[in-house]
């Protein structure tokens, strides 16, 4: 998800403009006026991170950076990240600002490997119908993605401890062409670590928890189904964190299974959940 904000001033007088955005729209930027400087605020009343990328235009300005051009913002937080000036205060000055923005973080680094669980009940075993770097769709941002091979109505399990940033459970469409790409309903979970997971294809009012909720290991979210573009019934697994307030890229993960640590999926495997 993206937004976009325009703004332009110019000085010894002031006028601004910004482009319309949707009243629901949780991520804007808020300017605050003083004597001869503006600041910028990101305001992000989502109950999630998210990843914003401002980028600033000047004539005769001066532009100090609170916050680096592409910077992850917390939930329910107001953050100063610009502060603009004239350079030359005796001449007219403007600029513009533009931003984008993702769901989520920027990766951090951790001291130890995360170990995920397979996303589904201990003791149930599925086939890997395509691993990472898969041909038919796991490429680009989800070169790293697992699909896993099962019936609608399986019970689906949470990785990993997180948060539920994103949901949808209303699609009851889906088959093999590409027209169904935006058709899938899913579960997206935010982790410790800045990174997301996303949980793809689920059924029909298929999903078992609330945006905002914070969820355990294990936990279940919710029940598989075949919706958006799929070949058949499966779920799609996959470990996502921000490049910038645009793009987003896949990881590789560890899974703990009962034939031990798995950190490469092998297509046409059947793994068991511990």
């Amino acid at each position: 998800m993206c937004a976009l904000l325009l703004l332009v001033l110019i000085a010894p007088m002031v006028f601004a403009r910004e482009s319309a955005r949707g009243p629901d729209d949780p991520v804007s930027i808020r300017r605050a006026e003083a004597s001869g400087c503006v600041s910028l605020f990101v305001e992000n009343k989502a109950p999630y991170p998210v990843t914003l990328t401002l980028r600033i235009l000047t004539r005769n300005g001066r532009v100090s950076r609170i916050k680096p051009k592409t910077a992850t913002y917390p939930a329910y937080s107001e953050t100063e990240a610009v502060r603009i000036s004239a350079d030359d205060p005796g001449r007219r000055w403007k600029w513009r600002c533009r931003f984008n923005w993702v769901k989520g973080g920027m990766r951090k680094r951790e001291k130890a490997r995360t170990l995920y669980r397979l996303p589904f009940e201990s003791g149930r075993s599925y086939r890997v119908a395509q691993g990472y770097q898969g041909k038919l769709t796991h490429t680009g941002r989800d070169e790293y993605a697992v699909d896993f091979a099962m019936r609608k109505g399986t019970p689906i399990c949470a990785a990993r401890d997180g948060v539920v940033i994103d949901l949808r459970e209303d699609s009851k469409t889906g088959g093999s062409s590409e027209e169904f790409r935006n058709q899938a309903n899913y579960v997206c979970i935010a982790h410790s670590d800045g990174t997301v997971a996303e949980y793809h294809h689920l059924h029909y009012n298929g999903v078992l928890v609330d945006l905002g909720q914070h969820v355990e290991a294990g936990q279940r979210i919710a029940i598989s189904g075949n919706t958006g573009y799929s070949m058949g019934p499966h779920l799609h697994f996959g470990v996502y964190s921000a490049v910038d307030g645009r793009r987003r890229t896949s990881h590789p993960v560890a899974f703990i299974t009962r034939q031990g640590i798995i950190d490469d999926p092998v297509e046409g495997t059947i793994y068991t959940a511990r």
